[in-house]
C-alpha cells in the first residue's frame, strides 16, 4: 500500500509542547531499540575487540540527545532555567549555557524546518522528524508503545492521547509569529506566496474566535485578511 504523502503543514494542527514531546519520545525509542540490539549475545563471537565498549558509548551519546530534547521540551513548557539546572545539579547559569543553542535551534527549526540548500544540494532538514512529521510519528509511537510497554498494551494511543492540545490562542500565536518571522531579513521581501498561506490561516482562525468566543469583529477582520490573501497569492502568480 503507498504511504500518504505528507503534509507540509502538519506540525501546524500540534501545540509546540506537543511537538517537543514526539521529538523526546522518538529519541527515547531510538535509545531504547539501540540499547535492546545489544543484549543478545549471538553475535559476540564475531565481534572486533573494544566492539562492545564502542557500542556503549554509542548509546551514551543518543542517551545524551535524549537529555537535550528532555531540556527543550521543559523550556516548551516553561520550566525555569533555575529548575532545569537543579535537576541537572547544575547552576542556573551552567544550564543556560550548556543548552540555550539547542533551544534556540528548536525555536528556529520551528519556523525554517530545513536548513538552506547549498548550490545545487539537496536541503537537509533541521527540525526533528518527529515534531516535522507528527502525525506519522505518533502512530508509529503508539504502536512501538504497545508492544514494548507491558502496561500500555491495551491502551488506544499511549503516547498521543496525553500530548498537550492546541488551543486556538496558541494556535494564533503560531501564525503570528510565522508572519513576523517572514520579515525577519529586512533586505529580503518575504514570500508572497507564504504570506498569503499562512493569512489564510490566519482568517479560518479568526473565523472560529468569531463563533466560538462570540467575538463578531472577527468576522471583520477575517474578511479583511481574506482580501489581504487573495492579493498575495495574484502577487505570487505574477
Amino acid at each position: 500500500m503507498m504511504e500518504t504523502q505528507h503534509d507540509p503543514d502538519d506540525r501546524f494542527a500540534y501545540s509546540r509542547t506537543a511537538l517537543a514531546r514526539l521529538a523526546l519520545a522518538a529519541e527515547l525509542r531510538e535509545l531504547a531499540d539501540r540499547a535492546t540490539a545489544g543484549v543478545p549475545t549471538t553475535r559476540d563471537m564475531w565481534a572486533h575487540p573494544g566492539e562492545a565498549v564502542s557500542d556503549a558509548l554509542d548509546l551514551v551519546a543518543q542517551a545524551q540527545e535524549v537529555l537535550v530534547r528532555a531540556v527543550v521540551y521543559e523550556r516548551q513548557k516553561h520550566t525555569s532555567w533555575e529548575t532545569v539546572g537543579e535537576r541537572l545539579e547544575i547552576t542556573r547559569q551552567s544550564a543556560h549555557a550548556k543548552y540555550k543553542q539547542a533551544v534556540a535551534e528548536w525555536d528556529l527549526a520551528l519556523q525554517e524546518p530545513f536548513y538552506p540548500a547549498p548550490e545545487g544540494g539537496v536541503r537537509a532538514q533541521r527540525l526533528p522528524e518527529a515534531a516535522y512529521a507528527p502525525t506519522r510519528t505518533g502512530r508509529d509511537l503508539d504502536a512501538w508503545a504497545r508492544i514494548h510497554v507491558p502496561e500500555e498494551q491495551d491502551t488506544d494511543h499511549p503516547v498521543t492521547g496525553h500530548l498537550p492540545a492546541l488551543t486556538l490562542a496558541e494556535e494564533m500565536v503560531q501564525v503570528l509569529d510565522a508572519l513576523k518571522h517572514l520579515y525577519r531579513d529586512m533586505h529580503t521581501p518575504p514570500d508572497p506566496a507564504a504570506r498569503a498561506r499562512l493569512t489564510e490561516r490566519k482568517a479560518a482562525l479568526l473565523d472560529r474566535i468569531a463563533v466560538e468566543e462570540g467575538r463578531p469583529e472577527a468576522v471583520i477582520q477575517a474578511s479583511e485578511a481574506r482580501i489581504v490573501a487573495a492579493q498575495l497569492r495574484a502577487e505570487a502568480e505574477q
